[in-house]
């Protein structure tokens, strides 16, 4: 195969179909957009020789979130944001979103899948620093791409509510 540049990328298995045909194979590992471009096929024999025509090369990366999630809302137990999934590096369609999560100090443990544009964290520790991000999906092998920036926020402290002791009568406070 040459590149519209001249640069020759070498045949990397050919077979034989008959005495007029053949098939070749090319490898091109690890493509990336710097490798789009226009791609010919150049043979040559001592029967004489033949191109064909140029032919482009498209390389797809995979959707990755421009801007972290927002915050829409926080209690003591829960966080609420908007996965803002719309601006993307790379490519779609998007076919899936998924939303993980982690306490600042521990591992990525918590995926969910999303299919809306906000989503609830639930069953989160009251007064506890979190860690959210946004994973993208596109059809196709290889298509779900980097996460996006991290959203860092804090739980709520755990709100203080006032009981009367049925033993004593008096006000206590319970946090």
């Amino acid at each position: 195969i040459q590149r519209r540049n001249g640069e020759d990328i070498p045949v990397a298995e050919k077979k034989n179909i008959n005495h007029r045909k053949f098939a070749a194979s090319f490898r091109l590992r690890e493509v990336t957009s710097q490798d789009q471009d226009l791609y010919r096929c150049v043979t040559q024999s001592e029967r004489g020789s033949g191109v064909s025509n140029f032919a482009g090369l498209i390389v797809r990366e995979p959707p990755r979130p421009i801007a972290p999630p927002q915050l829409l809302g926080v209690g003591p137990t829960y966080l609420l944001i908007q996965l803002n999934a719309n601006s993307i590096f790379g490519d779609g369609p998007i076919i899936l979103k998924e939303v993980e999560y982690r306490m600042t100090s521990g591992s990525w443990t918590e995926t969910h899948a999303v299919n809306s544009p906000n989503y609830k964290l639930w069953h989160l520790d009251p007064d506890t620093e979190y860690e959210i991000r946004v994973l993208l999906t596109r059809p196709g092998e290889g298509g779900t791409g980097q996460p996006g920036p991290a959203l860092i926020t804090r739980t709520k402290c755990a709100a203080n509510h006032t009981l009367i002791s049925p033993r004593t009568g008096r006000t206590e406070w319970n946090r």
